[in-house]
């Protein structure tokens, strides 16, 4: 059935019986499927004899049939080949060889092709190759030893494997004045005979090849020729310490160094700013005040605070260790007096800071008086362009202020300091700015110019006769040329009412009247219109004169 059981024999499942039940399944040879044909491509290399130059190369692993292969990829076929004996062999051109026909391609026609496809069991692609005859080269070594002849740098090669004939020059970059070795320091030797041989005026060793020439086939040898340098006896040095004790000699702080480790003869001064303080302040809250002249348990001690038996306080550097020591004694302080700061704010009315606060008292005694009004009260404040003013006594959103412009939920404006901070709060408010009034630009007034007076005929005056007056008619307003505008006094300068700029009525005639002529408001009282009644007058006179005259001569 479907599950390989023979029908003939008992089911695949069921209950057992008394006795036996036999189940049969059926099974065949299972097919292993036919295993493809593969091959492999292999690279020789051979001369024009046929014989092998190089190890055969496997360019394809065994693959199976018609996988592509190609034997001229790069470092497959190369031009050149060179041998472990030395010999140089490059790729011949077409033509006909005794190991057969070449194409092109150096490739040997009767081998397999140089590109295809796996066919067979084993394919076989030869390149053939010539051997070429090099020009001699030849090489330069320069070698570094001491005057007994030992090494003391490894070997360098100044030209290798250089065609024959061509310059060489050690001097220039492998011959180094100096060269160390094993902690030492080699200087080259000047010319003369030393255990190793003759050296020349280069440091040569003159036995050696020369240091400068042509390249030989084969090798050339320069050698160069070192001593030990000589070091100078290196200068004795000593340091300079300051140590700081208490009269019993018990270091109250640690020593200073003065003067590091310098040749001997440097001058050295521990008086210098700091180094020899009057008060020393221990971690453990001590003070130490530097003792007078004196005798005290620790030695004899000189007028600059310095322990006479310790080195001087200034001089030179003559020994290893040079120790200046300076004495102290323990000082009682007083009991520190509480302290305070008073700080200034400044704020708009809603409360925002719009200046920098400032510190009127810093870490003062407590009770010592302060007054914010004077120096740190000012009347407007500049910010962001604007200008900011003392508000007057009143209740803003920042809280009440007094009438000097101080935050009464904040300290005093004056007091005295308490032990802690004080903080005073004075109030601003962005200044009004009125609006500029119109200045008025007052008309010149004209100064009339009078007619030429007639003088009358002194032997004949003329009166006038008082029952016929004159009516002048009224002479044609006069209209005051503008001009140079009269300038107020200085120092009483005219207000205009605020928010009612003056409107000056510019080219406005003076109206003149026969008892009074005005003049234009310029700010000054002037006589310009008494001037115009005597001019009308004058001419009223003339008028009647010269009626009287006629008459006269009729």
């Amino acid at each position: 059935d479907d599950q390989g059981h023979l029908k003939s024999t008992d089911p695949t499942t069921g209950k057992v019986i008394e006795g036996d039940k036999n189940v049969t399944y059926v099974y065949k040879l299972k097919e292993t499927p036919a295993e493809p044909k593969k091959g492999e491509v292999i690279i020789t290399y051979v001369d024009e004899n046929g014989k092998e130059i190089e190890k055969p190369r496997q360019d394809t692993p065994n693959s199976p049939y018609d996988t592509p292969y190609n034997t001229t990829e790069e470092g497959e076929k190369p031009n050149t080949i060179k041998t472990p004996d030395g010999k140089t062999y490059k790729i011949v051109p077409k033509g006909d060889y005794p190991v057969g026909k070449v194409d092109e391609d150096g490739h040997l026609e009767s081998s397999d092709p140089v590109k295809g496809k796996v066919d067979k069991p084993k394919s076989i692609i030869t390149y053939v190759y010539k051997e070429v005859k090099e020009e001699p080269k030849g090489n330069v070594y320069v070698h570094y030893v001491d005057t007994e002849g030992k090494t003391i740098k490894s070997d360098v090669t100044d030209e290798d494997a250089q065609p024959v004939d061509k310059d060489y020059d050690t001097v220039v970059d492998n011959r180094p004045q100096e060269i160390e070795f094993e902690g030492k320091t080699y200087e080259l030797v000047p010319a003369g005979n030393y255990t190793v041989g003759e050296v020349d005026d280069e440091g040569h060793l003159k036995s050696t090849d020369p240091t400068t020439g042509k390249v030989i086939e084969g090798d050339k040898n320069v050698t160069y020729v070192y001593k030990l340098k000589e070091t100078p006896a290196e200068p004795k040095k000593g340091e300079v310490i300051i140590t700081y004790v208490d009269e019993n000699g018990k270091e109250i702080e640690k020593p200073r160094q003065d003067t590091p480790n310098s040749p001997y003869d440097t001058p050295y001064n521990t008086t210098e700013e700091g180094e020899k303080p009057n008060t020393i302040k221990t971690p453990d809250g001590k003070t130490y005040k530097i003792v007078p002249k004196g005798d005290y348990p620790v030695g004899k001690v000189d007028e600059d605070g310095h322990l006479e038996s310790s080195d001087p306080v200034k001089g030179k550097v003559d020994k290893p260790k040079s120790i200046i020591t300076y004495v102290y004694k323990e000082v009682k302080e007083e009991p520190t007096q509480p302290k305070g700061n008073v700080y200034v704010h400044y704020v708009d009315t809603e409360g925002k800071t719009i200046k920098s606060d400032v510190t009127d008292e810093e870490n003062q005694p407590v009770d010592k008086d302060y007054n914010t009004v004077v120096d740190n009260r000012p009347q407007t404040i500049e910010k962001d362009g604007k200008t900011y003013e003392l508000v007057p006594a009143g209740n803003y959103t920042v809280g009440e202020v007094d009438d000097e412009g101080h935050l009464k939920s904040t300290d005093p404006t004056t007091g005295k300091v308490i032990e802690g901070d004080k903080n005073v709060t004075y109030v601003y408010k962005l200044k009004e700015t009125p609006d500029k009034p119109v200045e008025p630009t007052p008309d010149k007034p004209v100064e009339p110019t009078p007619d030429k007076p007639v003088n009358p005929t002194p032997d004949n005056p003329v009166n006038p006769t008082p029952d016929k007056p004159v009516n002048p008619t009224p002479a044609k307003p006069v209209d005051p040329t503008p001009a140079k505008p009269v300038d107020p006094t200085p120092g009483k300068p005219v207000d205009p009412t605020p928010g009612k700029p003056v409107d000056p009525t510019s080219g406005k005639p003076v109206e003149s009247t026969p008892a009074k002529g005005q003049l234009p408001n310029t700010g000054e009282t002037t006589s310009v219109g008494s001037t115009v009644l005597g001019l009308v007058a004058g001419l009223v006179g003339l008028a009647a004169l010269g009626r009287r005259k006629e008459e006269d001569e009729k």
